[in-house]
């Protein structure tokens, strides 16, 4: 890893420079979507739910901010040290550990539109800024956009704290810096791959680096995220009982700390491409310019994208729906997976962040081998790449359709069948992104970061409606309310599965291509088609 030696051109992948350059960007990912999701199951330690059930028995609240705070300013006293299992008695008290059952509320009466405004609020910022950043990561180069984005998220994260305690006004405002700072990392991300992953690796070094995103998780996004899953949403767990000063404001302390660490280790590390490295061995650089040859210039690209092109290419509308669908699904999962098994299973907070991590456990491990079967599939010429796209991505949308259906008529007594079907779902869903989240790459590597940045803030879309969506519909906490979720991510699940199917490509379209074609492309251009998709066979 980050090895600067030099050896045969194609030297081992795990002792290659590129494969640390996607072990760095895992732990961006990890640490960016851990200021996402920590906010999942830190908004039931900070939220006095012990007053929102007296209140909404006994005098509904409004469906607005200025509400809740009126709310918040005239009952914060009276329930902060009420503890929520002395109003309610569950049927289901067999979940709940019995030596933790007490937990204090938190400080704030925030309705559930004011929650759900808080956890949706992210994606405002994740919708600016994916296509404006992924101009610039063109334009300028992906290292530096990516820095400041970054560097934007951690700052606000450390500020959450005290912006909740002032507003939740404030609070909102700061979690939409936190999401442009995410929304810039995959267009960023993805345009620096772009001149770092050598064709046959694309799949590989984006599963590495996306895996510690929740973007699912492609996400995309998106190992990283996926990680941040799985870390995140536990320790916040913890740190909601056991943390130092409120316990909740441990959360936002602990990861904005780390994340700074990670942000100086991109400076050091990072380069835009192969050819403005000094840490890259003289025989990789090699190697990796030689087989993007043709694909991808070292000259910056000038605001120059051929939209009347790109907005007419079929396989590029594939990618959007398929992104906007997944995010839906994943979304919907992400932000309501604490509050489904808080409000349907019954599982106390601890518990709770454990249970929430185990569905992302699965999809780590699904994003770690689902990018090696593909590039095997396809470098073997078992598969092209278009039929590599289309199948993973199938599976990845229809088989968490199916599930969630199913999740939706679990009663809480059947604890333990509802995290299998939740765990089992949010697996399958990661291999979707060794499909629409790497096929950027495929048909468009010159503008690899542009159209993510397109497709992900159309996706992000689905980020601030969907939480809204099943806040609105999930007022009575019932177990009805969430198959009503469940069924809507479905459905939209298998219509985007259905669209990619039909419309996508995983070969380079004529409008990406670089003029100075490489003579393995010109070989191969007379061959039949199911070889030609190795590399491009529309340049």
């Amino acid at each position: 890893m980050f090895s600067t030696e030099d050896g045969n051109d194609r030297q081992s992948f795990v002792c290659s420079f590129r494969f640390g350059l996607a072990i760095l960007g895992f732990f961006i990912f990890l640490h960016n979507h851990m200021q996402r999701v920590s906010m999942s199951v830190a908004i039931l330690c900070m939220v006095n739910q012990t007053a929102m059930r007296m209140l909404n028995d006994q005098q509904p609240m409004g469906s607005n901010l200025t509400d809740a705070l009126r709310y918040s300013n005239a009952t914060t006293d009276l329930f902060h040290n009420t503890s929520s299992n002395d109003v309610i008695e569950s049927t289901c008290s067999g979940n709940r550990d019995q030596s933790s059952e007490v937990v204090e509320d938190g400080p704030f009466i925030w309705d559930r539109p004011t929650q759900g405004h808080v956890l949706g609020s992210y994606f405002y910022g994740y919708f600016i800024a994916s296509f404006p950043f992924g101009l610039l990561a063109e334009k300028f180069g992906p290292k530096w956009p990516l820095f400041i984005a970054y560097s934007m998220g951690t700052v606000s994260t450390l500020l959450t704290p005290l912006a909740a305690r002032i507003s939740p006004y404030l609070l909102i405002a700061l979690r939409i810096l936190i999401g442009i700072g995410s929304g810039a990392l995959f267009p960023c991300m993805h345009t620096m791959w772009s001149h770092w992953a050598p064709p046959m690796e694309r799949s590989k070094l984006a599963g590495v680096n996306y895996a510690g995103t929740s973007r699912i998780i492609y996400i995309y996004g998106e190992k990283g995220c996926m990680a941040a899953a799985m870390v995140g949403l536990p320790l916040s767990g913890v740190l909601c009982k056991y943390g130092f000063s409120e316990g909740w404001d441990s959360i936002f302390y602990v990861i904005g700390s780390s994340s700074a660490v990670v942000i100086i280790l991109w400076v050091i590390f990072a380069s835009n491409s192969p050819a403005e490295s000094t840490r890259v061995s003289n025989h990789e650089k090699r190697y990796i310019l030689s087989s993007l040859k043709g694909q991808v210039s070292e000259e910056r690209t000038e605001f120059g994208l051929p939209w009347k092109a790109v907005l007419s290419s079929r396989p590029v509308w594939a990618i959007i729906v398929s992104n906007f669908c997944s995010d839906w699904g994943l979304y919907t999962l992400l932000t309501n997976i604490p509050t489904f098994l808080s409000e349907v299973l019954q599982f106390n907070i601890q518990s709770n962040g454990v249970l929430s991590a185990l569905p992302f456990v699965g999809l780590w491990i699904n994003m770690n081998l689902s990018p090696v079967i593909a590039d095997k599939l396809r470098s073997a010429r078992i598969l092209s790449t278009t039929a590599t796209r289309k199948i993973f991505n199938s599976i990845g949308m229809l088989a968490p359709a199916v599930f969630l259906i199913g999740l939706g008529f679990v009663e809480c007594e059947q604890a333990i069948l509802g995290v299998a079907l939740l765990t089992v779902c949010v697996t399958l869903s990661g291999c979707a992104y060794t499909g629409f989240l790497v096929n950027h790459m495929d048909i468009a590597p010159r503008y690899a970061g542009t159209l993510l940045g397109i497709s992900n803030g159309i996706g992000a879309i689905s980020g601030f409606v969907a939480p809204s969506v099943a806040a609105a519909i999930t007022t009575g906490q019932t177990r009805v309310e969430w198959q009503m979720v469940f069924y809507i991510s479905s459905a939209i699940y298998t219509f985007g599965a259905i669209i990619y199917v039909i419309f996508a490509s995983g070969t380079i379209q004529s409008w990406a291509c670089d003029q100075e074609l490489n003579p393995e492309v010109l070989e191969l251009r007379d061959k039949k088609p199911s070889e030609n998709d190795r590399t491009a066979n529309e340049c």
